[in-house]
């Protein structure tokens, strides 16, 4: 059992839902977690969709969230853009996402490269148009490098894996700023406001979600849904700190 847990930080598709269908279990465990106090924060990779439409989402499937309550990482690059004070960039991300990303001038000789979720968009033309960027000197977002993500049951190629294919052509490696980064877990742990010791991290994605808060400090918890496999706990050296069959039982986890 997770004792001493205070806080939880969840992930989104493949674990709450998958596709347009909630995964069972999902409200209930909501309420019970409201029900005992502990706090919760929906910690995704998603760049094709920006805060107000994930609320959105989740509402369409009835489960119903306050906004502040989901952190992406386009408003982390936000914040990293200010930081580094970037005025241009070459945004690859879905037009839906662009509102969390906050204002930036689009350049054909940006600052920086920003690579989210284009989906079929990232055609050859759009990855050479980025790579000759890179070369050039642009700096490198990467909001995310997930291998692949899982939808209505079928797996399909994630954007990791043009992040490496940009890096390896450029020689310049990709500042991440989604899961499973410090920048963002950090920032999940401040909107919790607890120490991460008191804080589990529950998705379907080992890497990303599970094994990223682990060698953060949090406890990870593997969900069998969404991108979920045997053979992905079979190709690492060390095992989650729990698995279970799916959202519905982590309250029971928590007792």
């Amino acid at each position: 059992m997770l004792k001493g847990i205070q806080g939880v930080l969840l992930d989104l598709s493949g674990t709450l839902y998958s596709g347009n269908e909630r995964i069972e279990g999902t409200r209930k465990c909501l309420a019970e977690l409201n029900e005992r106090g502990i706090e919760y924060r929906f910690l995704t990779n998603t760049t094709t969709k920006s805060r107000s439409k994930i609320r959105e989402k989740l509402a369409s499937l009835k489960v119903e969230v306050d906004e502040r309550l989901i952190i992406t990482p386009m408003a982390a690059a936000r914040e990293q853009i200010r930081k580094d004070g970037y005025l241009t960039a070459n945004i690859l991300v879905h037009e839906d996402a662009r509102d969390d990303l906050g204002a930036i001038d689009e350049s054909d000789d940006p600052d920086v490269v920003i690579l989210g979720d284009l989906g079929d968009g990232y055609t050859y033309e759009v990855l050479n148009k980025a790579f000759r960027q890179l070369s050039n000197g642009a700096a490198f977002y990467a909001l995310a490098k997930n291998r692949f993500f899982e939808s209505n049951g079928e797996l399909f190629l994630d954007m990791g894996a043009y992040v490496e294919a940009l890096s390896y052509a450029s020689h310049k490696q990709a500042l991440c700023l989604g899961k499973p980064s410090e920048t963002f877990f950090d920032r999940a742990v401040e909107s919790l406001d607890l120490p991460k010791e008191a804080i589990a991290v529950v998705g379907d994605d080992l890497e990303s979600d599970v094994l990223g808060a682990m060698d953060y400090g949090m406890k990870g918890v593997l969900v069998r849904t969404g991108k979920f496999s045997e053979e992905t706990i079979k190709n690492v050296d060390r095992e989650p700190d729990y698995v279970i069959d799916s959202i519905r039982d982590l309250p029971r986890l928590l007792d």
